[in-house]
């Protein structure tokens, strides 16, 4: 499995601190990102073919690729070609899933005919980030997009043919009545996407929206409301059939994200792209983490991103096993949480209802009744 990272946004949200940069005008910046890129892959060209076809025996690889961001939908389709060319010449393609992260505004602007360029490169899933479709929110949050360009860009990437769309929403926001929420998550629901995600508002310190709150100019919903709209979006979601098989992510069964799945289950990926993140096994068993460093130099002069590597301990490895299984609807195997836990703290759990097991003692997870405080669970376990 793959990632690709896009750095690039034509403005920046209110809330967000990922990295990403405004594209200088006049500068050629999208085409020495793509050297870039190349060059990245085929320098890791063994890792990704590891990563893709799986060990010797053909075990241990998801074929997905994902174009996240950023904004990737700014990146112009040449470059997408150029980019999915390289991986192909490499031994990477015929993706099982393979995911673009879009804007609507650009959807709207470059209309039908980039959607059925970007098909036609392979991509056969579009996650679109909507956010709301109340117009104040979105003039607050600094979206590109209204509530009629999100419509009118869910209509062309159904009619471009794009038969599996994902979008997302953000909950949690001061002056959000749950009446609006309300009324978004009705209509998401009324087009019919084949997946959901929705995230909690939060305060990144480096966001415009953290400096705001640091100088008393943006006060955070009470966590009693958070709730309380976290499970409005539950009992909507859950009522139209969704399958709400990750904290943050409803799907129709069998529509899951292949990708980000396999992220919750720790499998090997290639992050490709200044700031992305890569986990690998080595001959000897050892798991490591690769960090590109994030560096504006790179785009701007064609060359690789500089990265660090750091071998995971095993307190490091049972930390993330717990954390990120206990975040989806599956838990874990019981033997394998109680080998990493204290048995004592598990028990507990399941006594009080922050934990349960599913069929006669064969797994263990988190009740979707208690996802909204997953994250202290979680940390009472650790």
């Amino acid at each position: 499995m793959v990632y690709v990272h896009v750095p690039f946004c034509r403005s920046f949200c209110i809330y967000c601190d990922f990295y990403s940069c405004i594209p200088h005008k006049g500068e050629d910046v999208f085409k020495l990102y793509t050297d870039s890129l190349i060059r990245e892959i085929e320098s890791r060209s063994e890792e990704l073919v590891r990563s893709h076809c799986g060990d010797s025996r053909g075990e241990g690889a998801l074929k997905t690729l994902y174009f996240g961001g950023g904004t990737p939908s700014v990146l112009p389709s040449d470059c997408l070609r150029r980019i999915t060319e390289t991986l192909a010449r490499e031994g990477l393609d015929s993706f099982e899933e393979f995911t673009l992260e879009v804007n609507p505004e650009d959807i709207v602007s470059r209309g039908e005919s980039y959607v059925k360029e970007v098909l036609a490169l392979g991509v056969n899933r579009v996650s679109m980030g909507v956010q709301s479709l109340d117009d104040g929110i979105l003039r607050w949050m600094n979206r590109r997009h209204n509530a009629s360009r999100a419509r009118q860009a869910f209509e062309i990437l159904r009619g471009a043919g794009i038969g599996n769309i994902s979008v997302d929403l953000i909950f949690g926001i001061s002056g959000l009545a749950d009446s609006t929420l309300k009324a978004t998550v009705e209509e998401l629901l009324s087009w019919k996407p084949e997946h959901i995600s929705a995230y909690q508002l939060t305060l990144a310190e480096d966001s415009l929206l953290g400096k705001m709150a640091a100088g008393g100019k943006y006060l955070e919903l009470p966590d009693e409301d958070c709730r309380r709209q976290y499970e409005l979006i539950c009992t909507l979601l859950g009522e139209a059939g969704y399958r709400h098989y990750e904290v943050s992510n409803w799907a129709i069964p069998g529509r899951e994200a292949s990708h980000n799945s396999a992220y919750w289950q720790r499998l090997p990926y290639v992050g490709l792209g200044p700031g992305a993140h890569s986990l690998s096994l080595t001959e000897g068993g050892a798991q490591v983490r690769r960090h590109n460093l994030e560096s504006e130099d790179s785009l701007h002069s064609g060359e690789m991103p500089l990265f660090e590597e750091e071998i995971l301990s095993a307190e490091d490895i049972r930390v993330e096993e717990i954390m990120l299984a206990l975040r989806t609807d599956r838990g874990m195997q019981s033997e394998s949480l109680e080998s990493l836990c204290d048995s004592k703290t598990i028990a507990g759990m399941l006594q009080s209802g922050l934990l349960e097991t599913t069929g006669p003692g064969e797994r263990i997870r988190i009740p979707e009744s208690q996802f909204f405080v997953s994250e202290g669970i979680i940390r009472d376990l650790i």
